[in-house]
């Protein structure tokens, strides 16, 4: 059986795996740390010969030979996925295999086998050295050959794979083979809800250290147990592979920048072929700790000496903190922090799961920007580089085995983790993961896996972990969650999208020892992250609940080009043999897209997740309480200024004093100058939190928080028509009826009751009649809890109205009154529509829904009118929540105000077309052409809207959801307008059953609602 094909076979003459860190020629390099530019690395990124087999047994099976000849063969990159350049086709599964399950068979009729072979030079001054072959990652499995020698093989495609080469290779010239198997035994613990890609992803490189080496370290940097000093408990191995007994000594120096903390040298007589481990503890009286909020890093320096030789330095980062479970809560540093997180793919629109520098400090630069203070690596290690650059800048972790077999279910007779013949696989992940990773200040918190079903292989691999690390807790989803296993094994209660009932009935008061951290929550997929304000006032009620990872940061599209050469973002399903099973766009849940320009939920994000509060305590009294909600940071750290708007326009800002607010503290103040006259006017007081400074991340005067507090309702609108203008004259035939006045007519259709026709100073308004209108193009969490389907009536409701009655009501000389009444063919219910129509011209339209059906129907989409305009009227503005996009269950961080847009700006193209655009709660709107003529709506006293140069009926697909882009949404030469009362929330409780929260849906029962449209010329 080959290794690929065999459970009990997980590597080949690999190094046991070991902390990230590098071999330097002087200490001063070792500081420097830039590995790249090392006279002991040899970087083989770059380009390979490639050939793509279809099965393994097409491949080339001599390849590695060295008298092989590739100069046919083609060209590719390395790092690279192969189907990202060109070969073979990304697979997208969210839980399952492409496969059918058959371990340790995988797909007997199309398993691609990547052959990759290039040459290098081994310098002359490593001749004496030992040398070693560093791979990053590679998926699924492979095996290689140096010079036509078999070297070895490895899975776990997610954590680094080394090999000693020393006797491989030769002075000069050499070369290397790689044999890449797409899928292999070790797919079945890969089962991430991710793009199935194969190929070399992470750096490849060849090393020389000296025969007596460091060969790996644990730096423990903690804090004493008032989390004052800090204590240092740093184990170096050494190891000697020469052939004598060797006298060495190694110096260990803690810098602080170019400062010199702490030196010391300890000696050892290290015998041939042993290892041995030398100790360095230290206390550091009042050190600066490391946070997320304040990332503070000390440099360790390694210097291995044999007398006045130096035979190599090393260097790491270490951060002095504390990770722990204290009564029920998780606490850094002793306190109880809240982790503001997301989960994040390595993902690259581009380049698949090769991930660049520059990508890297770009999430977390958005992260920063955002407000967001962790990351769970779902669900596999990264790249070296990306933790690192965590500790550096400053962002939690959860790091996570590559560990998911999501695709057996989690019953206790089908897991993997239940069948001893997938033990060594589980441990050899979770051991890769630890040794790898344990140094990072970042990581406070371990995960096993995710979505693996649960059984000895866990309780197993908990204890390890714990043994072998005792600075950090360590968690697993699906832990004590079925019959067996209940022994505990994990430190934190972590189940993903429970939701606020259920953490109450099953959480709250069951668990006194352990804390509740979402691993996964808010699914924002598509149209989503609804109701997160209320999450988060859950969690700020409930001291044990602390916080979470949504799901997830950004949608995992790639680029492709249409016919015309339009490019757009795919998804799962747009690759590949209709054999493959595919989740579609499961795939896209991000709060970012993948180029990483936002989705309008990220805002909302940024301002749940922010660390300022600012409330009103007293309107009389102009008194307001400031709340600080870092754990590690005062507010004099930051600008506080104001701006008070008057109807949504600005008559006053200014800045106020800094505060002195310690973490976790609040302070009330009061602004004396704030001046509320009692005119009817509706007034705002916008606050802004800013940075002072410049840090790594984030400019000067950057906003890291905002609140909006009302000051004063405005007082109910009193419409006052012009009556200075001529009467009104009314036309009437047996089909038809026409009123005008100066400047105006309207024409109404009695056959059905429609305003079919409007016109002002010879310009048209309407395109359509006006309709009630109760649709929405379906969300993906609307497909997801069927609503495409049990809510269609709504649908049909919109579609079929059928004409009771057109009347009119009312008649005098200033103004004339229509009423029309339909019948909603597939509902209990009526809908009026009743138009005031004034002799200025100004419209006064009521819409009501009288429901007398049963109320265990689906609930409304949207109640409210749709209008079809002409495309003229695309300058847009509006006195109400925004600039961007927001909905009743998503709207805390838009902000009531006047804002400006074109029809074009107001969409939002989610990658799935899908219902997008609304704003909430307007007081007014104007439509204008560029000659600023068209028309304003008043609400009474507010409405929703939405405008599109597209039909509702563009961005909805039917019952099922079809494979559609962005590409697929034509503009045509039209407005449609929506006026709502309301439209139910987009929810994201999860995408796959959960309806928005019961405040934010409109359940059938009557409506109604009222608006003026008042010309504009």
């Amino acid at each position: 059986m080959p290794e690929w094909q065999n459970l009990s076979v997980v590597t080949q003459n690999t190094e046991s795996p070991r902390s990230t860190f590098y071999v330097y020629d002087s200490e001063e390099e070792a500081v420097e740390n830039e590995y790249y530019k090392s006279e002991n690395l040899l970087l083989l990124n770059g380009t390979w010969k490639f050939n793509l087999s279809d099965t393994p047994e097409q491949r080339p099976k001599a390849f590695y030979k060295s008298d092989f000849n590739t100069a046919d063969w083609d060209d590719i990159k390395v790092p690279g996925d192969w189907q990202m350049q060109g070969y073979d086709f990304p697979l997208y599964v969210s839980a399952g295999y492409t496969h059918r399950i058959n371990p340790p068979f995988v797909d007997t009729i199309y398993n691609p086998v990547g052959s990759y072979k290039r040459e290098f030079i081994i310098p002359q001054d490593w001749k004496e050295k030992q040398i070693k072959l560093y791979f990053g990652g590679v998926t699924s499995a492979f095996y290689v050959w140096i010079n036509g020698q078999k070297v070895g093989y490895d899975e776990d495609a997610k954590t680094p794979s080394e090999f000693d080469i020393t006797s491989f290779v030769k002075q000069g010239n050499n070369e290397i083979a790689v044999e890449v198997y797409r899928w292999s035994d070790g797919t079945y613990l890969e089962d991430q809800d991710f793009w199935r890609l194969s190929g070399i992803e992470r750096d490849v490189y060849v090393y020389a250290q000296p025969k007596a080496h460091i060969q790996d370290f644990f730096f423990k940097a903690g804090l004493d147990t008032e989390y004052i000093d800090g204590i240092f408990d740093g184990k170096i191995a050494l190891r000697n592979d020469g052939t004598t007994t060797e006298n060495l000594q190694l110096d260990l120096k803690i810098r602080d920048a170019n400062e010199e903390l702490y030196s010391a040298t300890q000696s050892l007589k290290l015998a041939s072929a042993k290892t041995d481990t030398l100790q360095f503890q230290e206390t550091f009286e009042t050190i600066e700790p490391w946070s997320a909020e304040h990332p503070k890093l000390y440099q360790v320096v390694l210097s291995l000496r044999k007398g006045d030789e130096l035979l190599m330095s090393t260097s790491a980062k270490i951060g002095f903190r504390t990770s722990e479970i204290k009564n029920g809560n998780l606490l850094v540093n002793g306190k109880p922090i809240l982790l503001k997180g997301v989960n994040r793919h390595e993902h690259d629109q581009h380049t698949g799961h090769v991930i660049s520098k520059e990508s890297m400090l770009e999430d977390i630069r958005l992260f920063k920007e955002n407000n967001i203070n962790a990351v769970r690596n779902s669900h596999y290690p990264n790249d070296p580089l990306w933790y690192a650059l965590c500790d550096e800048y400053g962002i939690y972790m959860v790091d996570e085995a590559n560990i998911e077999t999501h695709g057996f279910g989690y019953d206790e007779d089908k897991t993997p983790a239940n069948k001893p013949e997938f033990a060594l696989m589980h441990q050899d992940r979770l051991e890769a993961m630890v040794e790898t990773n344990k140094n990072h200040p970042s990581i406070i918190i371990w995960s096993m896996g995710n979505e693996a079903g649960d059984g000895p292989a866990f309780i197993d691999g908990y204890h390890w972990i714990k043994n072998r690390d005792n600075t950090r807790p360590v968690q697993y989803e699906r832990a004590e969650r079925g019959k067996s296993f209940q022994e505990p094994h994990t430190d934190v209660i972590p189940w993903m999208y429970a939701r606020m009932d259920y953490i109450e009935e099953h959480y709250l008061g069951k668990y006194p020892d352990r804390p509740f951290i979402w691993c996964e929550y808010a699914h924002s997929m598509g149209n989503s992250t609804g109701n997160l304000s209320d999450l988060w006032d859950f969690v700020y009620k409930h001291d044990q609940v602390q916080g979470g990872f949504i799901w997830d940061w950004v949608d995992q599209g790639f680029v492709k080009k249409d016919s015309t050469g339009t490019e757009y973002w795919t998804y799962g399903g747009d690759y590949g043999p209709d054999r493959y099973r595919n989740d579609g766009n499961f795939v896209l849940n991000g709060l970012v897209n993948p180029d990483r320009s936002p989705h309008p939920a990220l805002a909302e994000v940024k301002h749940v997740y922010q660390d300022v509060k600012i409330s009103l305590v007293d309107t009389l009294q102009r008194k307001f309480k400031l709340e600080n909600r870092f754990f590690f940071t005062n507010l004099n750290m930051y600008a506080i200024s104001y701006e008070v708007l008057k109807d949504g326009k600005i008559i006053a800002e200014d800045k106020l004093p800094t505060f002195d607010v310690a973490p976790q503290q609040s302070v009330d103040f009061s602004i004396k100058t704030l001046e509320l006259p009692e005119d009817g006017s509706e007034y705002f007081i916008n606050f802004s939190i800013t940075t002072k400074g410049a840090s790594a991340m984030l400019p000067a005067a950057f906003v890291i928080a905002q609140d909006q507090i009302l000051l004063q309702k405005a007082a109910p609108l009193v419409f006052a028509p012009n009556l200075d203008k001529k009467k009104l004259k009314t036309k009437s035939t047996r089909d038809a009826l026409e009123v005008s006045g100066e400047d105006f007519s309207l024409h109404f259709d009695k056959t059905t009751g429609s305003l079919t026709k409007w016109t002002y100073k010879d310009q048209d308004y309407l395109l359509k009649a006006p309709r009630a209108n109760f649709w929405r193009a379906p969300t993906d969490n609307d497909f997801g809890n069927n609503y495409q389907r049990r809510g269609k009536l709504w649908k049909d409701a919109s579609e079929n109205q059928k004409l009771i009655q057109f009347e009119t009501l009312a008649k005098t000389k200033d103004s004339v009154i229509f009423e029309s009444t339909f019948a909603l063919d597939t509902l209990e219910a009526t809908t009026k529509i009743r138009y005031t129509l004034y002799k200025d011209g100004n419209l006064k339209i009521y819409e009501k829904l009288e429901y007398s059906g049963a109320e265990d129907i689906a609930e409304l989409p949207r109640f409210g009118m749709n209008l079809i305009l002409p495309k003229e009227f695309d300058q847009v503005k509006w006195y109400g929540r925004g600039p961007f996009e927001n909905y009743q269950d998503r709207k805390e961080a838009a902000f009531v105000g006047i804002y400006e847009a074109s029809v074009a700006d107001l969409y939002f193209p989610y990658i799935r077309p899908q219902e997008n655009g609304y704003r909430t709660e307007n007081r007014w709107l104007q439509l204008t052409d560029a000659q600023g003529s068209g028309f304003q709506i008043l609400g009474l006293p507010e409405f929703s809207f939405s405008a599109h140069h597209n039909y509702t009926a563009d961005f909805d697909p039917g019952t099922r959801k079809a494979q559609r882009h962005t590409t697929d949404i034509k503009p045509r030469d039209l407005i449609s307008l929506h006026i709502d009362y309301r439209q139910t929330g987009v929810g994201g409780d999860n995408s796959w059953g959960a309806k928005p929260l019961e405040k934010y849906q409109l359940k059938p029962q009557d409506y109604e609602f009222s608006f003026i449209v008042k010309p504009i010329n």
